[in-house]
């Protein structure tokens, strides 16, 4: 009987973290709003107002795992570095912040 309860208190919690996984528009608002909050240039806060959302779209991946996720925002070429990010539970935590290569 105890196996039974754990067993289904497994599937209960897989089933809501399957359910409360974050798409990719979600981190791609995210990542544009974390960006813009942290720019202090003006001119920078505009063009992420305006084409952010692209942008940042075209220089991530997803790597889905059904009950999470892992983003890969790479802009190593522009200058600004690679960040990966967990998505899980509805909520994106950084896992590496804008590293930049050296």
């Amino acid at each position: 009987m105890r196996r039974f309860v754990s067993l289904i208190l497994l599937v209960g919690i897989l089933y809501v973290m399957s359910v409360t996984n974050p798409g990719r528009s979600e981190y791609i608002d995210w990542v544009n709003q974390k960006t813009m909050d942290h720019s202090s240039n003006l001119l920078k806060r505009g063009i992420l107002s305006i084409a952010g959302k692209s942008i940042f779209d075209a220089g991530t991946t997803k790597s889905d795992y059904v009950v999470f996720s892992i983003y890969k925002t790479d802009f190593s070429d522009v200058g600004e570095g690679r960040m990966t990010t967990l998505g899980i539970f509805n909520q994106f935590i950084p896992i590496s912040d804008w590293e930049k290569e050296k």
